[in-house]
């Protein structure tokens, strides 16, 4: 014990040698290290003990101040794991969302969509049709662009490049959904206009405005700021942002689980969401609204099999899905005259592409229902020639038949009542290189018109 505690204040009083006035040699033998102190009994080494406590206080004094006036760091808390190598769900991506760039090239690379962002489809044709093109001959006249569907800012971003640094121009953006809005608009502004000649000189804020509305307000909007008439350009991306598509908490998806919610605004209480929907439709009415939104072959079947019990409407993402995958199994089986015990692999893969496609339908009906799509979409066709300039261009981006066939019904018959000179005939479609690099574009449908001279004001 004695060797012990003589090996301890020989160690000790050698670390602090500078600051003790005593001196001591540490010399090794065979087994053992021996310390030449003055004195080995117990007293002494708790007064070199008690030395060294008060010269460590002295040293580190103005440390402990510093350390009281700062707030205590909040303890680190560890990302939730997940399972795989890869991970799968919306708030596990943490490299995407943050903007890794390796990460995000990968991910682009095998033509997905990264977390969190959206890749503007055709945007070379958007612009073309537009009138916006790099060789636009419009570069001395007044610009007035609106974009109706803002999202991650992907076109927004490409036509404040084009227009930027024109004399007199300017985009107002419009987009309902309160939480991506506010991070594209913050977005745009750093990457875009602060890189421009007109927002290091403080009028980019002048170019771009960012408007938390509706499209459907599209025409009170313009006659409240006195524009209406003056828009020389204006498009609208119907299709949904792949950010809500990817996060599960909005209910946009099937894939992965979420509550069924589907509302373009969610902070809008006033919007019931697609569980309440389902809760209040009767069964002729889902029946009818599955038909009329997306043309679903089995819509009698699904509406009785998924509210015909009150108790058991589906309440989240993927309870939807296997519900409805397990009404119509049995019904495409019997269609194609299938043993339903020997399923072979093509009729399998032929079976599962068909159940997609029909939860797909389902999803989209009710998500069109919720926010009423097609009676906001009207609205805007009206309003659109109103707001326009004489010469004034639309484009309009559809992403299933419903959509596209309103759009072809307004410009069709705004062409033959005069009151657009020109108009899409044949709808202009992704290339192939696109499609593959990214495959959410793929049932995308371009149209334009412009509206005719004459109809100023």
């Amino acid at each position: 014990a004695k060797m012990k505690m003589a090996f301890l204040t020989a160690l000790i009083t050698w670390i602090t040698a500078s600051q003790i006035d005593a001196f001591t040699t540490i010399q090794p033998s065979h087994h053992h290290v021996v310390g030449t102190l003055p004195s080995m009994n117990k007293s002494n080494v708790h007064c070199r003990l008690d030395v060294l406590s008060a010269v460590s206080d002295t040293q580190h004094n103005h440390e402990d101040a510093s350390i009281a006036t700062t707030t205590t760091p909040k303890p680190h808390k560890r990302r939730e794991r997940y399972s795989g190598r890869y991970p799968k769900n919306f708030k596990h991506k943490y490299k995407e969302r943050r903007g890794d760039e390796e990460t995000i090239s990968k991910v682009l690379a095998k033509g997905m969509t990264p977390a969190g962002q959206h890749v503007p489809i055709m945007v070379k044709e958007c612009l073309h049709y537009m009138g916006l093109e790099e060789d636009g001959q419009r570069k001395n006249e007044p610009i007035l662009v609106v974009d109706c569907t803002l999202g991650f800012g992907g076109h927004s971003s490409y036509i404040l490049k084009q227009i930027m640094n024109s004399a007199d121009a300017k985009l107002i953006a419009f987009d309902q959904d309160s939480v991506e809005i506010k991070k594209t608009e913050e977005r745009l502004r750093k990457s875009v206009l602060e890189q421009s000649d007109t927002g290091s000189s403080g009028a980019g804020n002048d170019v771009f405005t960012a408007v938390n509305q509706n499209f459907a307000n599209l025409g009170s909007y313009m006659t409240s700021t006195n524009q209406v008439g003056k828009v020389t350009s204006l498009l609208a991306d119907l299709g949904l942002s792949s950010m809500q598509i990817d996060n599960n908490d909005r209910g946009f998806t099937y894939k992965r689980d979420g509550p069924l919610d589907m509302r373009m605004s969610p902070d809008d209480d006033s919007v019931e969401t697609a569980h309440q929907l389902l809760q209040r439709l009767r069964i002729r009415q889902l029946r009818s609204m599955l038909k009329q939104n997306s043309d679903e072959e089995f819509a009698a079947e699904i509406a009785v099999g998924l509210i015909g019990e009150r108790s058991k409407i589906p309440t989240t993402t993927v309870e939807l899905a296997d519900r409805v995958r397990d009404i119509v199994r049995p019904l495409i089986i019997k269609q194609h005259n299938w043993n339903s015990e020997q399923i072979g692999k093509n009729q399998a893969k032929k079976l599962k592409a068909q159940l997609d496609s029909t939860i797909a339908r389902v999803m989209q009906a009710i998500r069109i229902e919720v926010n009423g799509e097609f009676r906001v979409l009207e609205r805007l066709l009206e309003d659109i020639p109103k707001v326009l300039s004489p010469g004034g261009k639309v484009v309009m981006l559809t992403f299933h038949s419903g959509e596209d066939r309103r759009v072809k019904k307004s410009f069709k018959s705004g062409f033959k009542s005069g009151i657009y000179s020109a108009w899409s005939r044949d709808v202009v479609r992704p290339t192939k290189e696109e499609r593959r690099d990214n495959p959410r574009s793929s049932c995308c449908k371009l149209r334009w018109a412009i509206l005719a001279d004459q109809n100023a004001n």
